[in-house]
């Protein structure tokens, strides 16, 4: 957050100095530069980022879909013992990492140009990146769901169609968020 102070120094009168503008230090540097190194962080990671996706889909999966579900690396095998058995893999293109890093690099721009208060941004932030991953995690529920009910042609409607419609609506959601804090900032200052 940038704030102004006003400084003035000696004696008032007419030949004294006016009043100069100091600026006080940016406290978005540190999450800025924190939220920019978890972009690179999330796209070297991104095999660990899948293992868990894929852990963490699975157990969804177990608890919602029929049959028993359960990940090997970043490949989520569902439906064993109720009919069919399917395995998704939860390739780099799919991975929530593609979705967070983006997110988390121009969070870490907003932070850095110091325009945006760093509690509401932080907030814009996090709401940000939750509505990536749960739309992710909505869309690998929707492509296993539709596996199970229709096999093949389910999964290729649901991966190439609905699913990534819902990930792109998500992803510009969340970017939407994090314009939105910003402008709102700007109108109250302007007030």
């Amino acid at each position: 957050m940038t704030t102004s102070v006003e400084y003035s120094a000696g004696p008032q009168g007419p030949h004294a100095p006016r009043a100069a503008t100091i600026r006080a230090s940016q406290s978005g540097i540190l999450p800025g530069l924190a939220c920019l190194a978890m972009a690179v962080l999330a796209m070297l990671q991104q095999e660990s980022i899948r293992s868990f996706e894929a852990w963490a889909m699975a157990w969804v999966f177990d608890r919602v879909l029929g049959g028993s579900s359960y990940s090997v690396r970043d490949i989520i095998f569902h439906n064993i013992g109720g009919g069919q058995p399917f395995g998704l893999e939860v390739t780099g293109l799919c991975s929530s990492a593609v979705l967070i890093a983006p997110v988390l690099a121009l969070s870490g721009i907003l932070f850095l140009m110091g325009r945006i208060t760093v509690p509401r941004l932080a907030r814009a932030a996090a709401l940000a990146m939750l509505i990536v991953v749960v739309c992710n995690g909505l869309r690998f529920f929707m492509i296993a769901s539709a596996q199970q009910a229709w096999g093949e042609q389910g999964f290729s409607i649901m991966h190439h169609f609905l699913g990534s419609f819902v990930v792109i609506t998500g992803f510009v959601a969340a970017i939407i968020v994090l314009v939105r804090a910003g402008k709102a900032t700007r109108g109250r200052r302007a007030a």
